[in-house]
């Protein structure tokens, strides 16, 4: 999940509000400088942000910050969304924002701030704000959970997409448009490990599920995994999980009958 570091000391004196289907300003934009939006989504979909996917559902809320390029992959018929935009003041004190928040039991409470923001806005620019204001609170989390880079969370993903296949650290860096000693000094800040102990962490635990929660031949989920060399996938599952991938297959099988 990606956060967003939020600074909220309160609000620049204006605000919009709106409510109905996406349109086709929506298809894809760029969000103008100190400009914050909120939405609170009516259908499931998904938004992305600066080319990162994030799904949604009906009752969530989404975060666009200042700059963002955004696009929602559904358009037209069957959406529906309540926004607000507004400018934020900055202060030293700051909390960790997600681009999609899910509020389970309190979605109708929510529903109804962003009712009352667009209500209120026709009397009180500043009634509508506190809506908003009670809104990103309550998506708030602390400052703990963000990343310290995003560039973490690129990697990551284009280290799953190119699983089966050799990783170069070498090549991520390039691809990410960062040195290679830069890429390394953010992967040990953000999981304490190097990125290579990251991958082969990764396949153990893909191969693990594809072990335990399917019946696809060991071999192949060497392959699938990018451990071809048997010996090297024996060694790896092994040492995370403290049985040989036959072992672990038999136990799977196993419990499953019982």
């Amino acid at each position: 999940m990606r956060y967003f570091r939020v600074e909220l000391g309160g609000f620049e004196p204006w605000m919009w509000a709106d409510k109905g289907p996406l349109g086709s300003l929506h298809r894809g934009w760029t969000q103008q400088p100190r400009h914050w939006t909120l939405f609170f989504f009516e259908h499931d979909g998904q938004m992305t942000v600066n080319n990162r996917p994030e799904n949604f559902s009906k009752g969530d809320a989404g975060l666009v910050v200042p700059g963002a390029k955004v696009e929602f992959d559904r358009v037209g018929e069957g959406t529906f969304v309540y926004s607000m935009t507004f400018g934020l003041v900055s202060r030293i004190e700051a909390v960790a924002i997600p681009a999609v928040k899910s509020f389970g039991d309190s979605v109708s409470v929510r529903r109804q701030d962003f009712s009352d923001s667009i209500d209120w806005l026709q009397r009180s620019i500043m009634r509508g704000l506190a809506c908003a204001f009670n809104v990103l609170w309550c998506m708030a989390e602390p400052l703990e959970v963000f990343r310290k880079s995003d560039l973490v969370f690129d990697a990551e993903a284009l280290i799953t997409d190119r699983l089966a296949g050799p990783i170069s650290v070498a090549g991520l860096a390039r691809e990410l448009g960062i040195s290679h000693g830069h890429l390394l000094r953010l992967f040990r800040e953000e999981h304490d490990r190097t990125i290579l102990q990251y991958i082969r962490d990764k396949r153990a635990e893909i191969a693990r599920h594809l072990i335990t929660e399917t019946d696809m031949p060991l071999k192949e989920v060497a392959v699938k995994t990018g451990m071809p060399d048997l010996q090297y996938f024996n060694k790896v599952v092994r040492t995370a999980t403290g049985l040989s991938p036959r072992a672990l297959r038999e136990m799977a099988v196993h419990r499953t009958k019982h």
